[in-house]
């Protein structure tokens, strides 16, 4: 089938689940996870034996998607629940839930896959606290720096575990979409790719562009991806905790908030879209599932439901591939890690700890 088509039967046909059972006795932690997407992975994976740990940037928020989970699951559910605060805008917020989540688990060891679902669609040109864009500040640097965090940690129960833990990134296909020619021009200015993306002289505001920023800041999402792979690699080259993207495709959710509220056609716009276009929460989020459940032989891949490995990297050569796009993603990982080094106690310290040598080799231009 091609992809038009998968798509389309993805619309309407669920992909299927892993058996009952699946994760029993198993720890998921499903960032983002109030509403949506988040929401109904932490249903499915509740339902398949697992106990969640789920977050959200607003505490009334997250303690009302706990009790939709336990309604949805019923009171023969075994596991546990547990709720904590994060918000991928915010430094400090991403270290504290950090520490909030290691007192919470006995060890590293106890948390098998984290799903990392935090993300923002934003169709209006604001700036985060710490300086940048906020669609670039959430999408790829606060990600970044919890996939880091947790990275850190869970590569330290290898050893104790029988198969390596799993961190997945809901990221988008839209990253294909980027002409990456700008970005190119913007390397090679003083202030590089972050803070030229971030510049309100470059948000490109018009009327049919609702989302400047969110296909460039899922494909640097996609270049620090790479980079996080290659550190969850050990000396050996074997992965110590499998890392995975995934696109769930169009999914009913209110990440296009902010593209309604434009004007009138834009919303109605959006409820279109949504209404001839978009799955339920339910079936995107099915291939969270599926993607904590993948080999270490598929390490590192992007994880869709209508292209084929190949039929991927054929569209992503442009992108991802070829030799501009493996020059930005050197200088991507440059810049992003040096804000987050910058800015986040300790982390340097756990860089050097996780790969050294990998470390040096990403930052001077080669994966």
């Amino acid at each position: 089938m091609d992809a038009p088509f998968q798509r389309l039967v993805g619309r309407f046909v669920p992909a299927s689940l892993p058996p009952s059972g699946s994760f029993d006795g198993q720890t998921v932690l499903i960032a983002g996870a109030s509403t949506g997407i988040g929401l109904a992975a932490a249903v499915h994976f509740a339902t398949l034996g697992a106990s969640v740990i789920i977050t959200s940037r607003v505490a009334s928020r997250v303690e009302a998607a706990k009790r939709h989970i336990e309604e949805a699951v019923g009171p023969s559910y075994k596991g546990d629940i547990s709720c904590l605060e994060l918000d991928l805008e915010s430094y400090e917020s991403c270290t504290s839930f950090m520490a909030k989540l290691k007192t919470s688990l006995p060890d590293p060891a106890a948390l098998d896959v984290a799903i990392l679902n935090g993300g923002m669609v934003n169709s209006h040109w604001e700036q985060s606290e710490a300086g940048w864009e906020r669609t670039i500040q959430i999408n790829t640097i606060g990600t970044t720096l919890l996939s880091l965090l947790l990275l850190g940690w869970m590569r330290e129960a290898r050893s104790h575990r029988k198969s390596p833990a799993h961190i997945v990134f809901v990221s988008s296909r839209d990253h294909l979409y980027n002409d990456i020619d700008p970005l190119v021009r913007w390397s090679q200015e003083k202030d590089g790719i972050l803070r030229q993306v971030s510049s309100k002289d470059n948000w490109d505001g018009g009327f049919w562009e609702t989302q400047p920023n969110y296909n460039v800041s899922k494909l640097l999402l996609m270049y620090m991806i790479e980079g996080v792979s290659e550190l969850a690699r050990g000396p050996d080259g074997e992965p110590l905790v499998i890392v995975n993207s995934v696109c769930p495709g169009m999914v009913k959710t209110d990440i296009g908030r902010h593209i309604a509220t434009r004007s009138w056609v834009h919303a109605i716009g959006v409820w279109l879209t949504l209404f001839v276009i978009a799955k339920t929460a339910d079936s995107g989020s099915r291939i969270c599932v599926t993607a904590a459940l993948k080999p270490k032989e598929n390490h590192g891949e992007f994880v869709n439901y209508w292209m084929t490995p190949d039929m991927y990297r054929g569209q992503a050569e442009s992108v991802i591939g070829s030799d501009k796009a493996r020059a930005l993603q050197k200088q991507v990982w440059k810049e992003v890690i040096d804000e987050l080094k910058s800015n986040v106690p300790g982390l340097q310290a756990s860089l050097d700890k996780m790969c050294q040598p990998a470390m040096d080799t990403l930052g001077k231009g080669s994966i």
